[in-house]
């Protein structure tokens, strides 16, 4: 298995790969809901493979089991209506200003990530990790404003 961070550069390439190519689609007069919505279909798709994937293998049973609550299901369904309308949103910011001050500012969702964790879920904020916030939103004004 490899470290956190090695899956934390992939998504960032991934996450680069998805805005680029919804920019590039967007130059080339693609209109923002449908290529929102072919996302969306492709997104689906891999969804429901995986799911099958997990029916057939027991694991979707267990995970429901060691869930406890099974009414915490909805909490993955909300974040993926949350992250359709983020897809969306961002698509349509991409369309329509820069690329890379627009991503940057979506990207500035881990600040909100990180004081969550901490104000819910009880991780630690360092004065070294709160400065970073500080720098990091620094840049994207900087980036987004010059």
């Amino acid at each position: 298995m490899l470290p956190w961070y090695a899956y934390a550069l992939m998504t960032m390439l991934a996450f680069g790969v998805t805005n680029f190519i919804l920019k590039y689609v967007s130059a080339r007069g693609m209109e923002s809901i449908f290529a929102v919505g072919l996302l969306w279909l492709a997104v689906g798709v891999m969804g429901l493979i995986y799911v099958l994937y997990a029916y057939t293998t027991g694991s979707l049973r267990e995970n429901l089991e060691r869930l406890g609550d099974t009414r915490l299901v909805i909490l993955p369904i909300v974040a993926g209506i949350s992250l359709s309308l983020g897809m969306y949103t961002i698509k349509r910011a991409v369309a329509a200003g820069p690329a890379g001050p627009v991503v940057a500012i979506a990207a500035a969702n881990a600040i909100m990530v990180a004081a969550l964790s901490w104000a819910l879920l009880g991780e630690s904020l360092s004065p070294a990790k709160v400065l970073g916030m500080i720098l990091v939103m620094a840049g994207i004004v900087i980036m987004a404003l010059f």
